[in-house]
């Protein structure tokens, strides 16, 4: 068991023996330490500190309540009960406004009641410890949680917020805060007639979005949690509750939404790309290659009659001539189908590779456009599985046809290059530039368009432009699938 120690002040050696024989019936294991005089008091607190204080009132050097006053200062938590018999009512009140624990008379009627003072004593100091640890551990823990959390009155007041309150508002210290009007804090003022409506309502406020405005004059979106802390009558006496800064998955949120949107829309957009191309390549078919062949067939129905009807010698010489030009109209046709087939996929990509076929585009794009180009390759010896290659040609089919339209120039460089484990496919023309607007957002699908060919290669595609200084797209692809390399 722990030993108790008592400081006992008192001048009269009869008093004294008194408490002693009293608390020691109470506290068999307990020391008393006995202060007669000033100089005592002084070394007694400087040992401290006791677990519990007993002062008469009137002394020859001091009085109770200067002793209660240097125990206090010194050891707030200690215990200390006045034992005398010249004190008044008004002292008595006076030394419990001072911190004293109890107050008892010396008289045979009253100083039995001394051991229970002295146990309701220290049952007190115990609970202060208790409370003061558990208000420390609170601190502690309020003061150290990652989140923000405050304290405020019902007229607006903040009366305690945390440090990551205090930083992710971006005041200077907490005081600065505490002196804030919490309502200028609310950024929309719909959004707080919200809050406290629903705060009012149901007394617990979860998940709440809401803007608030910072120091600086930034504003944060924040998730606000709150519960109303009310007194014994029901009524609120303030709220307790945690802030969020929700800020960056708003905007990944928002960053979502606009991916999603953009997708659907270059979904829509690559199906008009495609029903455009089919009613391209169906015309063309029905235009010039029904077309050589309804002249065919014209021409055969022709030669059937004339051979039917037993044609003489001049008929004869004009069917011989007739079947000389149908070679000519054949290999016309064949021309013909070999020029649509090679604008679906270029026969040069599967013979000769994705550089042969780039240098044909290029040349191609050249003669259509009247634009000047200049391709220079230094791949060496890399090599793209047919899906990738394909992949490659079609960005870079798109990025002639789409932005260099949009840069207006007049001519343009071309470089395919290997840098490490990537294939670097670098376009640059000297047209008046592309606003940011005209390559981002869901107007820009056909830029949209390459960047999703170049993701699905594990690639990536950047875009540089300013006014008058033309545009540079760089795209960059893995020579190997992520599933080759790991192999590898």
């Amino acid at each position: 068991m722990t030993v108790l120690n008592i400081l006992l002040v008192d001048d009269n050696p009869d008093d004294r023996s008194l408490v002693v024989r009293a608390l020691s019936g109470e506290f068999p294991d307990c020391q008393f330490s006995h202060v007669t005089e000033l100089s005592q008091l002084t070394l007694a607190l400087g040992r401290g500190p006791w677990d519990l204080v007993v002062t008469d009132y009137q002394l020859r050097w001091s009085d109770g309540l200067r002793v209660l006053m240097s125990v206090k200062s010194r050891w707030p938590e200690c215990p200390v009960i006045m034992f005398t018999g010249t004190g008044t009512e008004e002292i008595a009140v006076q030394a419990m406004k001072a911190g004293l624990d109890d107050y008892v008379l010396k008289s045979p009627k009253h100083y039995a009641r001394l051991p229970a003072a002295a146990v309701m004593a220290l049952d007190r100091a115990k609970q202060r410890r208790a409370l003061r640890e558990a208000e420390t551990r609170y601190q502690r823990l309020f003061n150290r949680v990652p989140a923000g959390l405050f304290c405020a009155t019902q007229d607006g007041r903040i009366t305690d917020a945390n440090p990551a309150m205090v930083e992710m508002l971006g005041y200077p210290d907490r005081e600065t805060l505490l002196s804030v009007d919490a309502r200028k804090l609310f950024a929309n003022p719909s959004q707080r007639r919200r809050w406290l409506a629903v705060a009012q309502r149901f007394g617990v406020v979860e998940q709440f979005e809401l803007e608030l405005r910072r120091y600086d004059g930034k504003l944060i979106w924040t998730e606000i949690n709150a519960r109303a802390v009310n007194d014994d009558q029901g009524r609120t006496q303030h709220w307790h509750g945690s802030a969020e800064d929700i800020t960056a998955r708003k905007r990944a949120v928002e960053v979502l939404r606009d991916s999603r949107e953009q997708l659907r829309a270059l979904a829509a957009y690559l199906q008009s790309v495609r029903e455009k191309e089919r009613t391209r390549v169906a015309r063309k078919v029905q235009g010039e290659v029904g077309q050589a062949l309804a002249g065919l067939k014209t021409e055969l129905a022709w030669l059937e009659r004339k051979l039917t009807q037993g044609p003489g010698p001049a008929s004869l010489s004009l069917v011989l001539e007739r079947l000389k030009a149908l070679p000519e109209a054949v290999d016309a046709m064949l021309a013909t189908v070999e020029k649509i087939t090679t604008e679906l996929r270029p026969t040069v990509l599967d013979d000769l590779g994705l550089e042969a076929a780039i240098a044909w585009q290029v040349r191609d794009f050249e003669v259509r456009t009247g634009i000047r180009c200049v391709f220079e390759s230094k791949v060496g010896k890399a090599r793209l599985d047919p899906d990738r290659a394909t992949a490659v040609f079609r960005i870079f089919q798109d990025t002639l046809t789409n932005i260099v339209r949009r840069a207006k120039p007049t001519q343009a460089s071309i470089h395919l290059r290997r840098e490490g484990d990537k294939l670097v496919l670098e376009v640059q023309n000297n047209g008046r530039g592309v606003a940011g607007r005209e390559i981002s957002g869901t107007q820009a699908l056909d830029v949209l368009g390459i960047r999703e060919r170049a993701t699905s290669l594990n690639g990536e595609v950047n875009i540089v432009s300013r006014q008058g200084s033309g545009t540079r797209v760089d795209v960059r692809i893995p020579l190997h699938r992520v599933s080759e390399l790991k192999k590898n």
